[in-house]
Order: structure tokens, then C-alpha cells, then sequence
């Protein structure tokens, strides 16, 4: 088992949509293409009948959004005569990046209060900046669930646990703040095994190298080789909200307003629904 963080997965949407097959059906991607545009196609300059090159645009996003964002990819791209790279890993590990002067157009977090650190020290755009989904927080267990869990209560008697190192990744926050108020933080907490994000807590799981994970409700969704043994009720832990921004040191402001809007499209949101989110919070 790695001890050490995996640096976060940067990949075009091309590349990264192979690499998500399986998470959401090509039926979702063809369900979004009616998604409206804020900006319009490029289009030849000269009369000359040729199409400009497409615009490129950097997405940075929790690893958690990787297959909805990489399925619905083409939908903006064709739309928006765009072209998105994609920056996947944990909200806390990105922000660091931009903050050390990453390459970025938009920032799709997690994490809130990681979004408005940045906002305060002005790397990131208040002006907006939206809430464009929502997540549960459960815990998942390997195929079968051999260890028997079925509440928080199972979590003492077993061996090992796995969750996200909760000083970057969101949903390692999550859980140590919902163990907490069940008084069993300091209890489990030496049972714990600490993943880089989302996608290698996961992994742990799903090959059984420990007895159970504590994540969001749409990673659990989006494989077959884990399934979810608990789910935390909602009162429990604040609200977990996913909160997307314009990078200020973008210089394609406009196609990161337009993806911004893309994101709260009624298609998008039910695409979100679809991958096990929950949709934008109504306002």
C-alpha cells in the first residue's frame, strides 16, 4: 500500500475520456449537447471558409468530478470551439498549485473555504463564483462487504480504515469532522490509512487492502467493485458543497464564465444527479 500522495492527474479531455469509461454512459454526454453557450464558436476571419483553432481552457477539479466533467467534456468543446484540459486531484493540493502560479482558467472545488481562501488572496474570482453541486458523505466497502459493516458503530472492530488525508482532500475533512462528533475520532483515527484524494481511497477498498472507506456517495456510484455499507445522515456534518471559480490570472475570462454557466445548465445538473451528486442548491 502507498503511503505517499499520488501528484493530481493532468490529462486533455480526449485522453481523460477513456480513462472514465464505464463511470457515465455516452447517453449522458449525448443528452448534454443541447447545453446553451454563453460564448460563441470561433469561426474563420478571412472569409476563407476555415474554422480558427479551438481556445484551450484549464480546468482544475476535485478528483471526485472526474468522470461527469470528462463525460460531458465534448458537449462544451463542440459548443464553445473549446478545448479542456483537465487538472484532477485533491481541493487542497490544487489550490496549493495555483497559489504557486499553475496554470488555470477554473477552479472546481470541493471544498468551499478553499475557494474563498483564494478569493481573499485574489487568485480566484468572487464575481461568479457559483455552488454547482452537492455530495453525501457514506461508507463504502469492498464488493460483498466481507467485514459486515453496517453502521458506525462496526468501524471500531475492524482493522483497517481508509479516508482522504484530511489536510487536503475534502472528503478526509468530512469524515474526520463527522467521527468527531461521534466521539470516535480518536479511537479510530490509528486505524486510518490516508489517500492522496478520492480516486486512491477508492482503490484501497475496492482491492480489499482495508476494511472500509469513508468518501463521497458518487465515487461509491461510479464503480462496481464497492458498494455502500452506510449512509451519514445529513445532520451530522455540514452541508458538502462543490464551488467553481474563474482563476483572476486567466487570460480567457469569457470561456470561464461560459463553463461556469455550462455547469448549472438544467442538463448539466441532471448529469451531476445521474453520477450520484446532488444537484446545485436552489437559491
Amino acid at each position: 500500500m502507498r503511503g505517499t500522495m499520488d501528484a493530481p492527474l493532468r490529462t486533455t479531455a480526449g485522453t481523460a475520456r477513456g480513462m472514465a469509461s464505464g463511470l457515465v454512459a455516452l447517453a449522458l454526454v449525448l443528452s448534454m449537447s443541447g447545453c446553451a453557450s454563453t460564448t460563441p464558436a470561433a469561426t474563420s476571419g478571412a472569409g476563407n471558409g476555415t474554422a480558427s483553432a479551438p481556445i484551450e481552457l484549464d480546468v482544475s477539479a476535485a478528483s471526485s468530478l472526474k468522470g461527469v466533467l470528462t463525460a460531458s467534456a465534448a458537449a462544451f468543446e463542440k459548443a464553445n470551439n473549446a478545448k479542456l484540459t483537465f487538472n484532477f486531484g485533491a481541493s487542497g493540493l490544487l489550490a496549493k498549485q495555483i497559489e504557486g502560479g499553475a496554470p488555470a482558467d477554473v477552479f472546481l472545488s470541493a471544498s468551499p473555504s478553499v475557494v474563498a481562501t483564494l478569493v481573499a488572496e485574489g487568485l480566484a474570482s468572487a464575481e461568479g463564483s457559483t455552488t454547482f453541486a452537492g455530495n453525501t458523505l457514506v461508507v463504502f466497502v469492498p464488493k460483498g462487504d466481507p467485514a459486515g459493516i453496517h453502521g458506525p458503530g462496526d468501524l471500531i472492530r475492524v482493522e483497517r480504515l481508509a479516508t482522504g488525508d484530511p489536510a487536503v482532500a475534502p472528503h478526509g475533512q468530512k469524515a474526520v469532522e463527522w467521527l468527531t462528533g461521534l466521539g470516535l475520532w480518536s479511537t479510530l483515527k490509528p486505524k486510518f490509512v490516508f489517500a492522496a484524494n478520492a480516486a486512491q481511497t477508492d482503490e484501497y477498498v475496492a482491492r480489499g487492502e482495508v476494511d472500509a472507506g469513508i468518501g463521497f456517495a458518487s465515487d461509491a456510484h461510479a464503480r462496481s467493485d464497492i458498494e455502500v455499507a452506510y449512509v451519514v445522515p445529513g445532520g451530522q456534518i455540514k452541508p458538502i458543497r462543490y464551488v467553481a471559480a474563474a482563476v483572476t490570472a486567466s487570460r480567457r475570462q469569457a470561456l470561464a464564465k461560459a463553463y461556469l454557466s455550462f455547469l448549472l445548465a438544467p442538463r448539466a445538473q441532471a448529469a451531476f444527479v445521474d453520477a450520484g451528486f446532488e444537484p446545485a442548491p436552489a437559491k
